[in-house]
């Protein structure tokens, strides 16, 4: 597919020359939290609501969303699609309401996540080319209606969670290493040769900078989710496609491009066992010193030192997927398929039920996403 070269290097470009840091979330009003989920009447919505479960907007969505792309000096966020999906909503956050409607090409699907630029211009995808068997990320520009502009290589197969790192030219991506087709959509087609990287990327052309790769015994470790944290440190959470008995590390950091090798996080055989071979999700808390690791299918979100890399605690929720930070360190935010929406202190070892102010119960879909609020109710 052909890229737009000169759309592409003129919005990078602009991303280089303002990279600074985004504002610290709650800068402007307190935070939002940003979630997809299902309805009672079996529909799907966006909805974003504020630490103190006061409801900002809820959206109704043609299918089931995934995750948020939060847009950088705009009141704005992106939904994408669970795969094998073709569509995204641009968010406005102030509004309430859907400022852009756009979809991928028909021969590329998302894959549920995205990052924009530093500068807001240009937004990443994370799609799947399946007719070609790889991994891409669609580029879109956000200032010209989210039109398509171009594509990148993410140098591996089956891309999930993708971001941006502070250096405002550098992508990290994970490649989950599973082979799915959109006709077969929840079928893994190549578990005995899959292989998952870590891969950090020049947004401005493409190229491959850093490729990180499991020993081949864990070569069935799907890389699935990240966190950016303090320096560009990577938390990596994982899923295991293999056998069901195995003992496997399913949470590792990595310092950043140009640093050593991925390292696993401590844990005991229980807390392994206990996390059922599949984490959700993963976010640093608002200092950047711990770090929350969600595993639904095991009904618990645990928690670990971010420079020790030790593990603190654990918390229960039935099939607790989001985690977001809270509004001061060591605090957490988290949602399950319940419907259920718990603070938590991570070291103080305590979860608050927080009641959200939904029309129905409904179900919270897999993530949990935190943007600066420009006005909020309640």
């Amino acid at each position: 597919m052909a890229i737009d070269r000169r759309a592409l290097l003129r919005g990078v470009a602009g991303g280089l020359a303002g990279a600074l840091a985004p504002a610290p979330l709650g800068a402007h009003g307190g935070t939002l939290y940003l979630a997809a989920r299902a309805d009672a009447a079996g529909g799907y919505r966006a909805s974003g609501f504020s630490a103190r479960g006061a409801l900002a907007f809820d959206l109704p969505l043609p299918g089931r969303g995934h995750s948020f792309a939060v847009r950088p000096g705009a009141r704005e966020a992106v939904l994408f699609a669970r795969r094998p999906g073709r569509f995204a909503r641009a968010l406005d956050l102030a509004g309430g309401s859907i400022a852009h409607r756009f979809a991928t090409p028909s021969d590329r699907h998302f894959q549920g996540h995205g990052a924009f630029g530093a500068d807001g211009r240009l937004l990443y995808a994370s799609e799947n080319d399946f007719a070609g068997a790889r991994g891409v990320i669609g580029v879109y520009d956000a200032e010209n209606g989210y039109r398509r502009v171009g594509e990148l290589p993410s140098h591996g197969i089956g891309p999930h969670a993708l971001l941006a790192l502070p250096d405002g030219a550098t992508l990290v991506v994970a490649n989950g290493g599973i082979l799915t087709r959109p006709d077969l959509p929840r079928i893994k087609l190549n578990l005995p040769t899959m292989a998952p990287s870590l891969c950090y990327i020049d947004r401005r052309d493409g190229k491959l900078l850093q490729e990180l790769r499991l020993t081949p015994d864990l070569h069935r470790l799907s890389i699935r989710h990240l966190a950016v944290g303090a320096g560009g440190a990577v938390a990596v959470a994982m899923q295991y496609e293999g056998p069901g008995g195995a003992l496997v590390p399913l949470v590792a950091l990595h310092r950043g491009r140009g640093g050593g090798g991925l390292r696993p996080l401590a844990a005991s055989p229980a807390t392994w066992r206990a996390m059922k071979h599949y984490c959700g999700g993963v976010c640093f808390d608002s200092s950047g010193r711990t770090i929350a690791v969600s595993a639904p299918r095991g009904h618990v979100i645990v928690f670990w030192d971010a420079d020790s890399g030790a593990c603190l605690s654990s918390v229960r929720l039935v099939d607790g997927c989001g985690v977001a930070p809270g509004g001061s360190a060591d605090t957490f935010l988290a949602s399950g398929g319940n419907g259920d929406v718990v603070a938590i202190d991570a070291r103080a070892k305590t979860a608050t039920p927080l009641a959200v102010d939904l029309p129905e119960r409904g179900r919270w879909d897999n993530h949990l996403v935190a943007a600066a609020a420009p006005c909020l109710p309640g």
